[in-house]
């Protein structure tokens, strides 16, 4: 005849099959933990290579053709890098045959929260170089040019009280903003998880401070640039 398991024979193996379902119920959680961190570390370095990748290039191409003494304005939370921004509407700025660089517009005017520029094709090329949303440096401090602008008009609004000075200069600006959710590059959303961004700038050496966070994790990054 068939022998069955005794009652103590049952409760060691249901004992063991317990213990081992409990180890792989811990490794499991182990595993996924260490995945789901891993998978928020990359998410915010991610975030942070693709606002450096984008800063390093607009700062390596910083105020060129433009004046040497409006390259770089600073605002709490904000950058701004003297530039046009190559895009599918704008090939960069071009050396005019008959002005030589620096190139930039005047103001020839102001209206509540509007400057008149004398011109918005600062390289003549028949082409407008600013556009909505767009940074500005001028002689007097750093705007946005406002989403309702209308490009190629002279007459250019900005998102803040403009208070530049008639005959100030202007350049067109890459524009830099931390908001609730992420960084920005001319209102457009570049880094999600970025949710610090510092700048400091001493004599000739910019420094910018970007830190990413998702879930519990928390990348930070300091990048020095020496700007001539």
């Amino acid at each position: 005849m068939n022998k069955g398991l005794s009652l103590v024979e049952f409760l060691v193996s249901m004992t063991i099959a317990s213990v081992l379902i409990l180890a792989l119920f811990s490794m499991n959680l182990l595993c996924a933990g260490t995945y789901t961190e891993v998978r928020d570390s990359w998410y915010c370095m991610q975030s942070l290579r693709n606002a450096l990748v984008l800063l390093d290039r607009d700062l390596a191409q910083c105020a060129c053709l433009m004046p040497p003494d409006l390259k770089i304005a600073l605002l709490d939370r904000e950058l701004f890098i003297a530039g046009v921004p190559v895009t599918s509407s704008h090939g960069g700025l071009s050396v005019p045959q008959n002005n030589a660089p620096p190139l930039y517009s005047l103001v020839r005017s102001t209206h509540g929260s509007s400057l008149v520029f004398d011109t918005v094709d600062i390289d003549a090329d028949s082409v407008a170089d600013y556009w909505a949303d767009l940074g500005i440096i001028t002689d007097s401090g750093p705007y946005v040019i406002s989403h309702t602008y209308s490009r190629g008009n002279t007459l250019v609004p900005i998102t803040t009280e403009a208070t530049a000075a008639v005959g100030d200069r202007i350049v067109p600006a890459i524009h830099y903003e931390l908001r609730t959710d992420g960084l920005y590059r001319n209102a457009q959303l570049i880094a999600e998880a970025v949710n610090g961004f510092d700048t400091v700038m001493e004599e000739n050496l910019l420094t910018i401070r970007l830190q990413a966070g998702y879930n519990h994790v928390c990348k930070q990054i300091s990048y020095p640039i020496f700007i001539r």
